[in-house]
């Protein structure tokens, strides 16, 4: 029987564990975090050779957003990384000089802001800087450099201040306004730009469109999705709302039954899709004939007749 001395000596004990352990998960979410940024953006800010995505391991180790690590645990944390989709974040291979790592997806590096070995900016570097400082002063409407914007855009949105509604009027507007024959459009993770009421105006006003990605788009909701069915129940193909829960399963239900036409319908990681919504879900789809065939990618549902084997290659299909 224990007396009060030891068991005061264990609690001490399994709080000093519980804070080790939760010391080592903060510094492993730290690592990466950093990994993501460097490998996916910061690598040639930061001073590494890239070739193809590639960084040799040695170049990455100088970082000085991980001179705290070893090369074993950030070759470690490269290895066994994955996504929430179960795929791979990071790739390695063993070349003749060394081991050399990349960003398996979502590369977009920025370049070195300094002319190279000097401490010097670039021009571009400055003047993005200052058009990114002082956004709300310019009007974008018909600016001639598609990559120019896309890279302010993404400053902007690295830094977390992408709320402009000059941006929001300008890029938006511009689909509907000018592009009203699309057939195929992608809004991944347009969050900080796209609503319900920006979806509505290029729902409305683009009515050919057959297949959309609207995943990582979180702040839009239900009232999105009751105008998909109002305008493109006869026409929409492809839907992938991946990365939002906003979305209820009542109406993730009325849409596939609403929407005749529709045959990929991503809501891989929607929580609201208990397992008495997928089963409505596969009991609509299967009561449709050979020619209205639906394949529906939900991280929950198994079902040979609605399930794909391979969720990735329905996402990333042609439409048409």
């Amino acid at each position: 029987m224990l007396n009060i001395t030891d068991a005061v000596e264990r609690h001490n004990e399994h709080d000093d564990n519980c804070r080790l352990v939760r010391q080592y998960e903060r510094r492993q979410l730290k690592l990466g975090k950093r990994l993501a940024y460097i490998l996916r953006y910061g690598a040639e800010k930061e001073g590494c050779r890239v070739d193809e995505g590639w960084i040799l391991l040695e170049d990455l180790m100088k970082v000085t957003l991980l001179r705290e690590y070893t090369e074993n645990e950030v070759l470690g944390e490269i290895q066994t990384s994955y996504s929430y989709r179960k795929t791979p974040r990071y790739q390695w291979e063993r070349r003749t000089n060394g081991v050399h790592v990349r960003a398996a997806y979502g590369r977009r590096f920025e370049r070195n802001p300094y002319h190279g070995q000097t401490q010097i900016r670039r021009l571009l570097d400055l003047a993005l800087e200052y058009i990114c400082e002082n956004v709300d002063n310019y009007d974008f409407e018909g600016f001639p450099d598609e990559f120019l914007l896309n890279e302010i855009i993404h400053r902007i949105k690295r830094n977390g201040k992408l709320t402009s509604k000059k941006l929001q009027e300008s890029g938006i507007k511009a689909i509907y306004t000018k592009c009203t024959n699309l057939k195929v459009l992608s809004l991944k993770s347009c969050g900080y730009v796209l609503n319900d009421h920006y979806c509505e105006q290029i729902i409305r006003k683009c009515p050919l469109i057959e297949s959309l990605d609207l995943s990582y788009c979180k702040h839009l909701t239900d009232r999105t999705l009751n105008n998909l069915i109002k305008y493109y129940s006869n026409n929409l193909i492809q839907l992938i709302l991946s990365g939002n829960h906003n979305y209820t399963g009542d109406t993730i239900v009325r849409l596939v039954s609403e929407c005749e036409q529709l045959k990929q319908l991503d809501i891989w990681d929607n929580p609201n899709c208990t397992n008495d919504i997928l089963n409505i879900l596969i009991a609509i789809a299967k009561s449709r004939g050979d020619d209205r065939t639906i394949t529906i990618v939900h991280k929950n549902l198994l079902h040979p007749a609605v399930a794909p084997t391979n969720p990735w290659a329905v996402v990333n299909a042609k439409t048409r």
